[in-house]
């Protein structure tokens, strides 16, 4: 079950982002280390329809960043344009002080 995601950008339109099911198995690579407390956070609550701050989300490009130089140290494979994708929405949230909502399908 996908984690639909989006952010109001200006009155009427949204930016919106997904985490797909090919995705959250890369992501729990990393559940549960203390290096990646957001991206634990947010694994844990993917399917409770978070609210994510801008606070969140600028810890989020951080961690994002930090697990993709963490899988290329390893030499590891791993979905890089969806991770990409990821990390620039939430950078534009961060950027422009807006809360991201989500929603499952």
């Amino acid at each position: 079950m996908a984690l639909n995601m989006y952010f109001k950008n200006g009155i009427i339109r949204k930016t919106r982002c997904q985490i797909s099911d090919e995705l959250v198995p890369a992501l729990y690579q990393i559940h549960d280390n203390a290096s990646f407390p957001q991206l634990t956070w947010l694994i844990d609550n993917l399917y409770d329809n978070p609210q994510i701050q801008p606070d969140i989300s600028h810890a989020l490009v951080d961690e994002i960043l930090a697990f993709e130089k963490l899988i290329l140290s390893l030499h590891l494979p791993f979905p890089r344009v969806p991770l990409q994708k990821m990390q620039n929405f939430f950078m534009q949230a961060a950027t422009s002080q807006q809360t991201i909502h989500t929603s499952n399908d």
